[in-house]
């Protein structure tokens, strides 16, 4: 059998085989320099077809030859179609030149612009980035049950089960509510309504409640789900802090105040001249503490709960008539008698000025203010007074003894001493250590009452004695004044007169003197208080007072005054 190899009219490698029918001759064909024969490609329309197969019974097969021009379908068939020829078999097919099919043309390829490009990037690049954002963050949506989810509260109230339209108006109507609630503050038989709305106080419930809805709400089912499950064991709560006109407040408040504030009464104490009589019962007075009413009215409008008294203060009088005793409480009494007129007219005037003087709690009394200086223009006269170690003549002399005297009066009364001096020598009308020395603008006696009740001071001098007596309420303990000697000299060498106006002990200048006082030596002494139970009588505790020393004293004899020829007496030196 022989064969010949051959080109056929579509450009295929065939090998002739005898015995079969050739293909008539390719017509010529206007082709192109670079045209070259090149494997034909069928293009199967249908189920099946596959580019670069071979074509089948009903295909369409194309020529790829570049230069040719395939023919367009006509009359909207659906391309070139191949027939068999008449009486042939499906393998004998023979070539029909008027049914060639039309070889496509390979043309080159338009670009796409690049604007195009750059929009189609940036629309691909966008499109990236949105999703990376929406994997980060998921895009929450508002899903789930159309009710409060169990254990959601909102200021205490539970919302569950209820929907978002009725647990906002829930909670609306318990916020007006609180805004009308009276709270009635009463005293004794008044009465002040409050209300929140009356200070402009406001509650803002949107982001609390905004909050509560969006639990088991908001986010995929997972994190619903999730939410949810939780609440179970670990209930959610909201709470919306209210707020107010703090001016509305104070306003109000001082308001009530104003209408609240008594001053107190003191009770009228008319000072006989034998004791202090009460005339007129005290009143208390009554101050409002607005500080605590204002935080009262904080808390009413924070948690409705508060105390709706009003806090208001009794001011008790400076002289209360329910708690005086009108008792004599302390009384000292110095002598006299050694004393010539013009310093017992000193010591008079000194004491008279604190003679029905009362003094209230906390008052501080200075003695040199109360009696004033001592000047002829006030009635003072020239007397011996103690000048250092010696003795002489100036104008106020004896005012000692009226400091002295009050000094011993006011300790028994359980006044606070703040300042207090001895004298350089004893005094012949107190023991050492009791004595208290005043000099204007130098030294001083300073008082003060640290006790709670008004005490009354009386005093009285004439040619016996000197006399201070406080009336009051009795002090928590009964005082005594102590004296102590810790060093004592020889007798004293110093001589001292006192004449006897009297003649009571000597009556001529020619008779001799007589002992009145044996003057003390220099010494060293400590005066001490000492606190006695008033029922008991048993000592509670002893204080130290002082610790003093003095100068030798002088040993007082009396004098006569009267002449034994009958002549007018003459007055003499007084003693140290």
């Amino acid at each position: 059998m022989t064969s010949e190899r051959y080109y056929n009219n579509y450009g295929d490698y065939a090998l002739y085989r005898p015995g079969t029918q050739r293909r008539p001759p390719r017509p010529e064909m206007q082709q192109t320099e670079s045209a070259r024969p090149r494997r034909a490609y069928a293009v199967q329309t249908g189920p099946g077809s596959a580019r670069g197969s071979r074509p089948t019974n009903g295909g369409t097969q194309y020529g790829r030859n570049p230069g040719i021009t395939p023919r367009r379908p006509q009359n909207g068939s659906q391309g070139p179609q191949r027939r068999p020829l008449e009486g042939a078999q499906p393998s004998q097919r023979r070539f029909d030149p008027s049914r060639r099919p039309p070889v496509r043309t390979q043309n080159r390829r338009k670009g796409i612009p690049l604007a195009v490009k750059l929009g189609i990037g940036a629309i691909l690049l966008g499109v990236l980035i949105f999703i990376g954002v929406r994997m980060l963050n998921p895009v929450v949506e508002e899903t789930g049950p159309e009710v409060f989810v169990n254990n959601v509260f909102v200021n205490g109230e539970n919302l569950a089960g209820l929907t978002k339209e009725e647990g906002y108006s829930l909670m609306y109507a318990k916020r007006d509510q609180w805004l009308n609630t009276t709270y009635p503050l009463t005293y004794k038989d008044r009465t002040w309504n409050f209300t929140p709305a009356s200070v402009n106080a406001r509650l803002e419930l949107d982001d609390s409640l905004d909050q509560a809805w969006s639990l088991g709400h908001i986010g995929d089912q997972a994190s619903r789900e999730e939410i949810i499950t939780a609440l179970q064991t670990s209930p959610a709560s909201f709470t919306s802090e209210p707020t107010y006109d703090e001016a509305a407040i104070d306003q109000f408040v001082a308001s009530i105040a104003r209408e609240v504030q008594t001053e107190p009464v003191d009770a009228e104490i008319t000072l006989t001249a034998k004791k202090p009589e009460i005339t007129r019962a005290s009143v208390n007075g009554t101050r409002l503490d607005e500080a605590a009413l204002k935080a009262n009215l904080i808390q009413l409008i924070e948690t409705g709960k508060g105390d709706t008294q009003l806090p208001v203060i009794e001011i008790q009088p400076t002289v209360a008539s329910d708690n005086m005793e009108m008792d004599i409480i302390a009384t000292c009494e110095t002598d006299t008698t050694f004393r010539g007129h013009p310093s017992r007219t000193n010591l008079r005037l000194a004491l008279e000025r604190f003679n029905l003087l009362a003094v209230y709690p906390g008052d501080v009394i200075k003695f040199n203010e109360v009696v004033g200086p001592r000047t002829e223009a006030l009635g003072y006269q020239e007397a011996p007074e103690y000048a250092g170690s010696n003795k002489e003549m100036g104008i106020g002399g004896g005012v000692c003894q009226a400091s002295t005297t009050l000094y011993n009066a006011l300790l028994q009364a359980g006044m606070t001493i703040t300042e207090r001096h001895c004298h350089t020598m004893t005094v012949t009308y107190v023991d050492p250590s009791r004595d208290a020395a005043v000099n204007y603008g130098k030294k001083d006696l300073v008082f003060r009452n640290d006790t709670e009740h008004t005490i009354y001071i009386y005093t009285d001098v004439n040619k016996k004695r000197a006399q201070v007596i406080i009336y009051g309420t009795r002090p928590k303990y009964r005082y005594e004044i102590e004296s102590w000697v810790l060093r004592e000299n020889a007798e004293s060498t110093k001589i001292g007169y006192q004449d006897d106006e009297e003649g009571d002990h000597v009556y001529y200048t020619t008779d001799p003197p007589v002992l009145y006082r044996k003057g003390r030596g220099s010494c060293e002494s400590e005066g001490w208080l000492v606190a006695y139970d008033w029922e008991t009588g048993n000592e509670v505790e002893r204080t130290k007072l002082s610790h003093d020393v003095y100068s030798a004293g002088v040993n007082v004899y009396w004098r006569g005054v009267h002449d034994p020829n009958g002549d007018t007496p003459t007055s003499s030196p007084e003693p140290y």
